[in-house]
């Protein structure tokens, strides 16, 4: 089906760059996801998260990272490709042959078109609710009383700083232990509790409680008649969710694209073009790229990839400025960060054609022939 519309030079062109594309891609995502996973490691390992969280947390992140990865694997893809081309001078038989730059658009948007409308859903949708897991999953973890980070024979500190305990021995599925010494900082007086075990459970309503069992509970002031030595047989903790769920509610990574779509809050609308920019940003970077190629065959494959990479780095701070000023107040709107899809991208794409020899001369003539 693809023969009947697309020409060997085009099919040719489209696999070389989806082949540079996903390898360009793939080595990004090995840094970025290798990184991670020793982080993610280094936590399960201080008793940050629970173990069996590590591969969910790795398959909700590597998901993310997609946002990143894409626009700038497809814009560096795209570069290498043509520049590779022009180093081996098959650009300059092609030119013989007759086709001129603009030739080379078509089979460039049978990538890229499918690539950005992927990146589209993933920005809208997909990312949006595997945010709110995320911070959902966040919010259980630490609403877990962190019994599942917990690790036997040492002192652990908790999260907020206020407590330290100690066990000796500890359950597979970590939700039971034995010989807990807990000690709650106050300057001015001392809770400690020993117990033989302690446990975690749910009542019928579904409340979360820490239950020690066989305890002592010191408490007071030293040398003063306020001090109290209580010995039970069964002690229950209360574990409060509410403020811990709140969290994942204020996140706008995590909120629906259609509860921010028509939102009057500046900030929700950042939110919503910041979305809407991934994909254009996509697509646009790929546009740049193809004129960006050009080079002397001399000069090598990777003579571009300096200035590339600059402009990348000006456009993807452009954006985030942009937002910022979306959420600070200072551009209305109807402007929000568009100007910077429009007016910058069209400037440098313009000047990239001057400089090619002239916006006629680059779209409807072929290019002259380098000497080798």
């Amino acid at each position: 089906m693809l023969t009947r519309y697309f020409s060997i030079i085009d099919r040719y062109v489209a696999r070389e760059l989806l082949q540079t594309w996903l390898a360009v891609s793939l080595v990004l995502m090995l840094i970025l996801l290798s990184s991670t996973l020793a982080r993610l490691l280094g936590q399960a390992s201080e008793g940050l998260i629970p173990e069996d969280a590590v591969f969910t947390f790795m398959i909700i992140i590597s998901v993310r990272y997609l946002i990143l990865v894409v626009p700038l694997s497809l814009y560096l893809g795209v570069l290498l490709t043509f520049s590779r081309l022009y180093k081996d001078n098959e650009m300059a038989v092609l030119a013989a042959c007759g086709f001129g730059i603009s030739r080379f658009y078509r089979p460039l948007l049978i990538i890229v078109i499918p690539a950005s409308l992927f990146m589209l859903v993933m920005t809208m949708w997909v990312i949006p609710d595997l945010s709110h897991k995320h911070k959902a999953l966040q919010a259980e973890i630490e609403s877990r009383s962190e019994l599942s980070g917990l690790i036997a024979g040492r002192f652990n500190e908790a999260q907020d700083g206020n407590a330290i305990m100690f066990l000796e021995k500890q359950s597979d599925d970590r939700r039971s232990m034995e010989n807990i010494f807990l000690h709650q900082k106050d300057v001015n007086v001392i809770d400690i509790e020993t117990a033989a075990r302690a446990h975690r459970y749910k009542d019928e309503e579904g409340r979360k409680f820490i239950l020690f069992s066989h305890g002592q509970h010191y408490a007071g002031t030293p040398g003063t008649r306020d001090f109290r030595i209580i010995q039970y047989e069964k002690h229950g903790v209360y574990l409060d969710d509410d403020k811990v769920f709140d969290k994942r509610v204020t996140d706008r990574s995590a909120l629906p694209t259609k509860m921010i779509w028509n939102s009057s809050d500046r900030y929700h609308q950042a939110e919503f073009q910041w979305r809407l920019s991934i994909p254009m940003a996509t697509f646009l970077l790929a546009m740049l790229a193809l004129p960006l190629s050009y080079t002397k065959p001399r000069k090598g494959r990777y003579s571009r990839l300096a200035p590339a990479i600059f402009i990348y780095l000006i456009f993807t701070n452009l954006l985030s400025v942009a937002q910022t000023w979306i959420e600070n107040g200072t551009v209305s709107l109807t402007l929000g960060m568009w100007w910077v899809h429009g007016l910058l991208f069209l400037v440098i794409v313009f000047w990239l054609f001057i400089r090619a020899g002239g916006v006629r001369r680059f779209l409807f003539k072929p290019a002259r022939l380098e000497n080798t």
